[in-house]
């Protein structure tokens, strides 16, 4: 008030008003004010400093006029201010040489008239024709396992998964993203990260999807969040009708998650205020999920857990409590093995080259129980169109896929790409989307010295554009484009994977499977370039060096699982489903029989301290 009083025609309103503005300030504005005060009254002791306070409503300084107003020519009409505009920051109030003091205006030709935003005007999306009428295969046979390959139960061929991710959130364009679209408005509500997209309220969505997945020669979809309170008998009729199997997450986001920040046992028994028992809660909605997808012969995998050490930097010390949901689900599946399809059961991993991981999961460390069924590895790797020699020429040995090969060459069970395709490198676009991925890596998937005898399916992330940009797909109204308005829109990456995927097919030389031969391996069918052996568990101290590399303060703790959890076997779970297996699969789930009925108890023993299959390992 001071200063607003005795200084207003010299310089202090910046200083008032920064007062009033940042109260924090205060102390060490008024000190210096008062300092000039002072300093004023020395050098012009004949002015009067007697003036008395001004009212408290006069510290916020006046408006300038209008443009309009001053007598100077007026400004373009496109450039006059709005009305919030007309108010300018504190700084830009305090006089200065050009300002007159008694009218507080100022020239025309200091004042600085904001120019409103430029328009974007969107590129219009490139034509499309219409896709064909899309075939409906009329069903699909239950995938079974042999060895390191996925087969056609009942015809016997070998069976690679073609896939594409699929999570759409129904979003619309967003500033944040790379392009120049301007955004549309979706005709469906945007869905949390949580919801099911194969919800009946969906089906507008997922049904373009389903049709547009089916026509680019794909015959898998992944997803990734799913009520196991809702029918998904009606998703699961239409994606078999058109010949598409479906890997289905045994984790969820919200409720039944394994949490990857706590160490095992905790991640598995830990009690949560307002949530339960993360354990049980884990077990029974993951059992739910299984109990109702064992019944559609298109349920092709089921995804025990997904990235644990990318959803936390401590999800290491978390790979027991993955092996221990592992171990409650293929006895639940035994128990109920009369009635339930014995679905396989996959790990999703982020490739970090860890061979120690890969062991562990898919070894048995209390018994056959433990080990997932399959391992999955989402690759983002191949990001360039070629990886020349010394001679200029494409070589496999150059790409970051040599590294996976060398790997899993001798890994005896299937190995799936869950998620793949850069998006980066040569492969950046950005709305509208313009060319984009090409997917140069799909060949080697199925080329006898490459991938093809070491990979059994690639999922292509994914269907839907989302912030991530990583999209096949544009949903309805994610841009203001009239192609985009009401329907799907196909991009470039789209056709790119599906003359992919049509011109590439696995080869007929393992078909052949005896089903309900235990024993049985692709080898009898056709020679195999490399012998796969079974995953042994890390000696401790590849454990401990593991720990030790990423730093992870927690003690090792791979030697152990945690124990089962108890209440999930009541209500729904008392009882298991209301079906029949066929004779076939029902033959070929007994030849697991013994590892999870015979073993139960003494894998009981195991989980007290007495671990005889695990007494060299962490």
């Amino acid at each position: 008030g001071l200063c607003a009083a005795q200084l207003r025609p010299l310089c202090c309103y910046p200083l008032a008003r920064r007062m009033e503005m940042r109260p924090l300030m205060s102390i060490v504005l008024l000190a210096l004010c008062l300092l000039l005060v002072a300093e004023l009254r020395m050098r012009y002791p004949d002015r009067s400093w007697n003036a008395s306070p001004q009212p408290e409503r006069q510290l916020s300084v006046a408006r300038l006029p209008r443009v309009k107003d001053v007598r100077a020519p007026e400004a373009p009409e496109d450039e006059v201010p709005d009305a919030e505009d007309e108010a300018p920051d504190a700084e830009d109030e305090a006089p200065d040489a050009g300002q007159s003091k008694e009218s507080g205006t100022r020239s025309l030709k200091s004042t600085v008239v904001p120019k409103p935003p430029p328009v974007v005007v969107q590129a219009p999306l490139p034509a499309r024709d219409a896709l064909p009428k899309a075939e409906h295969v009329g069903g699909t046979n239950p995938i079974v396992i042999k060895g390191n390959f996925l087969y056609d139960s009942v015809t016997g061929k070998r069976f690679f998964s073609k896939g594409v991710a699929y999570n759409p959130r129904n979003i619309k364009f967003e500033t944040h993203m790379k392009g120049s679209c301007t955004p549309g408005e979706p005709k469906l509500r945007q869905l949390d990260y949580a919801e099911d997209p194969t919800q009946a309220s969906m089906k507008p969505l997922w049904m373009e999807a389903l049709y547009s997945i089916a026509n680019m020669g794909a015959n898998t979809i992944r997803l990734y969040n799913i009520d196991p309170n809702i029918s998904h008998t009606n998703f699961m009729a239409e994606a078999a009708k058109l010949g598409l199997y479906v890997v289905v997450p045994l984790t969820r986001h919200d409720w039944g998650y394994l949490p990857a920040g706590m160490p095992s046992p905790s991640c598995y028994t830990a009690d949560v205020e307002g949530y339960g028992n993360v354990g049980t809660n884990v077990l029974t909605s993951a059992k739910l999920i299984v109990k109702e997808f064992s019944k559609y012969d298109n349920t092709l995998m089921f995804t025990v857990a997904n990235e644990m050490t990318v959803a936390d930097s401590k999800g290491w010390a978390a790979f027991p409590c993955v092996k221990a949901l592992t171990r409650d689900i293929h006895r639940y599946q035994a128990d109920c093995r009369a009635s339930m399809r014995r679905v396989p059961l996959l790990y999703t991993a982020a490739d970090t080259g860890s061979s120690t991981v890969v062991e562990y999961l898919t070894c048995e460390l209390e018994n056959e129980d433990d080990a997932v069924d399959a391992y999955g590895l989402n690759v983002y790797s191949y990001c360039d169109e070629q990886y020349l020699d010394g001679q200029g020429k494409d070589n496999f040995r150059n790409s970051p896929y040599w590294t996976i090969h060398t790997q899993f060459k001798h890994f005896s069970k299937p190995l799936i790409f869950s998620e793949f395709g850069c998006n980066t490198g040569t492969f950046l676009t950005s709305c509208p989307y313009v060319g984009g991925r090409t997917w140069p890596d799909v060949k080697t998937f199925f080329e006898d010295h490459q991938l093809g005898e070491i990979l059994s399916g690639a999922i292509a992330f994914e269907f839907s554009m989302e912030p991530n940009e990583y999209g096949l797909a544009l949903t309805p109204g994610f841009t203001s484009d009239a192609a985009n308005k009401d329907s799907t829109y196909l991009l470039d990456s789209y056709f790119a994977l599906k003359r992919e995927f049509e011109a590439h097919n696995v080869s007929e030389r393992w078909d052949g499977a005896e089903i309900a031969g235990c024993s049985w391996l692709p080898s009898k069918a056709h020679k195999m370039s490399y012998k796969h052996r079974q995953s042994k568990c890390p000696l401790s101290k590849e454990v401990k060096k593991l720990f030790k590399d990423k730093r992870i303060k927690t003690k090792p703790n791979w030697a152990k699982l945690p124990p089962t959890p108890s209440g999930t076997s009541w209500g729904e779970l008392a009882s298991c489903a209301e079906y029949e297996v066929s004779a076939e699969l029902l033959h070929e789930a007994s030849c697991h029989k013994n590892a999870s009925i015979s073993r139960i108890s003494s894998s009981n023993s195991s989980s007290n301290g007495s671990n005889s299959s695990g007494s060299s390992s962490s």
